[in-house]
């Protein structure tokens, strides 16, 4: 044997072996995985059934299947008196269909499940009623913020004009104080204290005039409008005297003003 011939235990050999990919050889491990397959499957549908399988599956065809007339409970209904499609009872008003089966699941004690959808129920229910009740306390604080709004602009509405018909009437002292306007006010403390007059409020007037705005003090104003100028903030007019105010105005307030 030459040299230059492979020795059949030389790596090329061994390596050539090894990439062999003839279409016999292909064909054949192909072949192979399908079958490997196919018996896989062969032997997924052969499994035998389980009891509980099986049990469901007779279940499912009992009551699906109506009772025969050679059924011994059916001979003795139809003795009483009963005919196949007729309600039960003496008055015929009774059901027609068998009572269903309803199969117990898990293996929680008798009751857990039906008190365990009490529960939720009952928590779904209070989680509504504590939303409802948001709700309503949500409503009636914006309600009282609104309100508490509509004072404010109605108040100073009534200070600026109580004012300027006063100083019209040449009247020189507000009733109380807050019958007018802050500035004002606070204009003419300075002047009787004799201090140099500047736009500089102090904290401890701002209190005091934010304490005076109320409802109480708005009625004040508005009752001092009508009896003392014959006045109505909500109509804009004023009165020959007052009985002609009463007859052309619906009420004092603005709640006689809302249907207008």
């Amino acid at each position: 044997m030459s040299d230059s011939e492979d020795d059949y235990m030389s790596v090329k050999f061994l390596v050539d072996s090894n990439d062999d990919v003839r279409p016999s050889l292909l064909y054949n491990r192909e072949k192979r995985k399908m079958d490997l397959f196919k018996k896989k499957i062969d032997s997924s549908n052969k499994r035998q059934k389980s009891t509980h399988e099986i049990e469901k599956e007779k279940r499912a065809i009992g009551l699906n299947t109506a009772i025969s007339n050679e059924n011994i409970g059916f001979k003795l209904l139809e003795k009483m008196g009963y005919k196949q499609g007729e309600s039960l009872g003496k008055n015929r008003s009774g059901i027609k269909e068998p009572i269903d089966i309803v199969i117990k699941q898990g293996t929680s004690g008798v009751g857990r499940e039906s008190h365990i959808k009490e529960v939720v129920s009952k928590k779904q229910q209070q989680k509504i009623r504590n939303i409802k009740q948001y709700e309503t306390q949500f409503k009636l604080a914006n309600k009282e913020r609104q309100n508490l709004s509509q004072i404010r602009r109605d108040f100073f509405k009534a200070q600026k004009i109580c004012e300027e018909l006063d100083f019209r009437n040449k009247v020189n002292d507000p009733v109380q104080d807050f019958f007018w306007t802050k500035e004002t006010i606070k204009k003419r403390r300075k002047i009787e204290r004799k201090e140099d007059f500047d736009d500089t409020d102090s904290s401890s007037d701002d209190e005091e005039f934010d304490s005076y705005i109320s409802e109480e003090n708005l009625f004040l104003l508005i009752d001092y409008l009508r009896t003392t100028h014959l006045y109505c903030i909500y109509c804009v007019i004023t009165g020959i005297d007052i009985r002609d105010l009463e007859e052309n105005c619906p009420g004092p307030y603005r709640l006689d003003h809302d249907d207008e």
